[in-house]
């Protein structure tokens, strides 16, 4: 049986270990979204796993950490919708 997430539910996103809890729901193009309070971004509720909580989580007043892991996310999803694919057939790449 799946594991229900709702609001308040601990979660993890395994992509990039990022943990929270979800302060809100949506949905959006046929998804279901979940709002994490670490990092406040928005996050596919299928791709979440509930999660036991570390003492950093808990602790965390400082939200300056929170801050840089939820930049560093978005600049791996930016840098990754823009990688080439490599070429493997020593042709020329664009109008060369």
């Amino acid at each position: 049986m799946d594991a229900v997430i709702t609001i308040g539910s601990p979660v993890r996103y395994p992509r990039t270990g990022t943990e929270g809890h979800i302060v809100r729901i949506e949905e959006r193009g046929g998804f279901s979204y979940a709002e994490l309070d670490s990092t406040g971004m928005l996050y596919r509720t299928d791709l979440l796993t509930l999660a036991v909580m570390t003492e950093k989580v808990h602790k965390s007043d400082d939200r300056s950490e929170d801050l840089k892991q939820a930049q560093k996310e978005r600049e791996i999803s930016g840098d990754m919708s823009f990688q080439e694919i490599p070429n493997l057939d020593s042709a020329c790449n664009g109008a060369g």
